[in-house]
């Protein structure tokens, strides 16, 4: 039993190990290639134009969904009270 308790906890270090190893050679090269790309330029032109887009959405959404002004209502006279004369 302890052989085998022994080669399971040496094959579970070795398999989190690659995975950790695969994890971070995956975040460099993305990093890296976000970097020499250069990637933030890129990030903000994107950005920029999916906002354009939304923006123009809400603008044809605004035009098609907008409640028609309500009339204007006509505010009639009330007549003042007088005081009785005794």
């Amino acid at each position: 039993m302890k052989l085998f308790a022994f080669k399971f906890t040496q094959t579970l270090i070795l398999n989190v190990a690659t995975i950790a190893a695969i994890v971070v050679g995956l975040y460099q090269f993305a990093v890296r290639a976000y970097n020499d790309n250069n990637g933030a330029e890129k990030t903000r032109k994107v950005m920029q134009t999916v906002l354009m887009f939304v923006d123009t959405l809400l603008q044809y959404g605004k035009v098609y969904f907008a409640e028609p002004a309500p009339a204007p209502v006509p505010i009639r006279k009330v007549a003042q009270r007088r005081t009785k004369v005794a």
